[in-house]
């Protein structure tokens, strides 16, 4: 069956005419103005899409419009840059000046991985040509923002009951990343309206939600509003989308170099670490983490050496080292990993590499597999489902089992729900960071006993630790406390024996 194309006089049309043969589909072009609506009617098309070009979308649409009025909710239906906007303009928004001129240029989006976004990673280059773009304030109530730029510029809206959705940017450009897995997306899709197609869009199961004009006000503000999550997620957004987009670095040359030419070492089981250490629950399995500084404590120690204290702990027994990459606010960074277990790997029985992030891309993942990383750290507070459990998936694949992070009930049954093998419990509250260690006790009930339990934060003496004893919790993870501690051997030794004295 045919995919209309209708073009509205755009160069950009024969790279769409491309992607879409490529991506499997039979291509007719017409001129937006070259055809009648009763034309398009007797080619009976499976699908259509609006192609990009110059102007206001209220400037010579041609059948633009009599053709969205006529074939929404009978098939499905995409709009490319003025063909996104012609949808906003159509359903009763408004495109304006988008505060910005795009010509050529390359920037990052965040989505809500429903719709063409299906399956598609965050923050992945895209380019941009326009200067007008959909203006938030007007969306209509039968849309959704499927994608945005960091500082709020609309990228993208979807209608949310018919299978109307389209993209401010081009997915059809060489620079733009995706642009293929995106068409094919469209291009499965069957019928007019989402419930006909299972599966492609969740409104429970969103990613990410457009943080709407708060963003744009924000954007013009000095850094600091939002909780302290909220503020550490949006500065790494912006580090990873920088870091994605440095020559050699991106995403699909880390995979290279641990797929295919594999730099990375051999990783250890981080599940099977912690059980051995733990020794059927006579034993605390102790994580201890390299940490430089905090948002609550401030700087601990901004001249440690991660390289010396990895190998410290290993001395001293630890069942795996965390360390925190963030470097902001914990001032860690990728090489901390990368030293440390390059330092370990001397070592005939060395500890597990946990990577202490808050991860929300592959990208952390692959760059935590390709410099050695055993395991990392996905928080449930921060993530949907749709993301925990394809990042979950992922992880594995590169043969790392995570640390799946919670700090409620409803964050443990999530977690449970999709099959974690080791879930820690923080006792930290990430959006307040006040602590109470009595956190890991209450949840310790729910976890099954082929799930490693591990407690998290707030553990500053054996005696801590000694809490937890007969709760089913095989490891406690410590930083500042093991940070400032001078005889670092004896404090895990007495962390390990914490249960013996319980």
């Amino acid at each position: 069956m045919t995919t209309v194309l209708l073009d509205a006089y755009d160069s950009f049309t024969f790279n769409l005419y491309q992607y879409l043969r490529k991506a499997g589909a039979d291509v007719q072009v017409f001129r937006n103005d070259k055809i009648t609506l009763d034309e398009v009617k007797a080619l009976a098309p499976r699908n259509i899409v609006l192609s990009p070009g110059p102007g206001h979308p209220r400037e010579d649409p041609g059948i633009c419009y009599e053709v969205l009025a006529h074939y929404q909710g009978r098939v499905p239906i995409l709009g490319v840059c003025l063909g996104q906007q012609m949808m906003y303009e159509h359903y009763g928004g408004t495109v304006a000046y988008a505060g910005e001129i795009q010509h050529g240029k390359t920037g990052t989006i965040t989505h809500d991985a429903q719709g063409v976004y299906r399956g598609i990673e965050q923050l992945f280059p895209v380019t941009r040509y326009h200067s007008l773009a959909a203006d938030p304030a007007t969306l209509p109530a039968c849309l959704e923002v499927n994608s945005w730029t960091p500082n709020g510029v609309v990228m993208g809206v979807r209608h949310r009951t018919l299978t109307v959705e389209g993209v401010q940017f081009h997915p059809e450009s060489i620079l733009s990343e995706n642009g293929l897995a995106m068409f094919r997306n469209f291009l499965q899709l069957d019928g007019g309206t989402w419930a006909q197609n299972p599966g492609a869009r969740d409104a429970d199961d969103m990613a990410n939600h457009y943080p709407g004009l708060q963003l744009q006000l924000e954007s013009k503000k000095p850094e600091g509003g939002g909780d302290i999550l909220t503020r550490i997620f949006r500065q790494r957004q912006r580090d990873v989308a920088r870091q994605k987009l440095v020559p050699g670095r991106t995403l699909a040359d880390l995979e290279r170099l641990v797929n295919d030419l594999r730099v990375a070492p051999e990783p250890i089981d981080f599940a099977q670490r912690l059980r051995a250490a733990a020794a059927g629950g006579r034993r605390v399995a102790v994580l201890g983490e390299i940490k430089r500084a905090s948002p609550s404590r401030g700087d601990i120690c901004v001249a440690a050496n991660a390289a010396a204290l990895g190998a410290r702990y290993a001395r001293a027994g630890v069942a795996a080292v965390s360390v925190l990459t963030e470097p902001t606010w914990f001032k860690g960074s990728v090489d901390d990993l990368r030293d440390v277990r390059q330092v370990l790997d001397k070592l005939e029985l060395r500890p597990a590499v946990l990577r202490k992030e808050f991860v929300f891309d592959r990208y952390q993942i692959a760059e935590a597999r390709a410099a050695g990383a055993d395991s990392v750290l996905l928080i449930v507070k921060m993530l949907s489902t749709a993301q925990l459990r394809a990042l979950l998936a992922y992880a594995r694949a590169l043969r790392m089992e995570p640390l799946v992070e919670v700090n409620s009930a409803d964050e443990m049954r999530v977690a449970l729900e999709l099959g974690a093998a080791v879930v820690g419990v923080n006792n930290r509250n990430l959006r307040t960071f006040d602590v109470d260690i009595a956190t890991t006790a209450q949840l310790a009930a729910a976890v099954p006993p082929d799930v490693v339990l591990v407690a998290l934060s707030g553990i500053a003496s054996p005696a801590d630790a000694a809490t937890y004893a007969g709760l089913g919790v095989s490891g406690v993870l410590v930083g500042e406390a093991l940070m400032r501690a001078d005889d670092k051997e004896a404090f895990v030794a007495a962390l390990q024996g914490a249960f013996g004295s319980a």
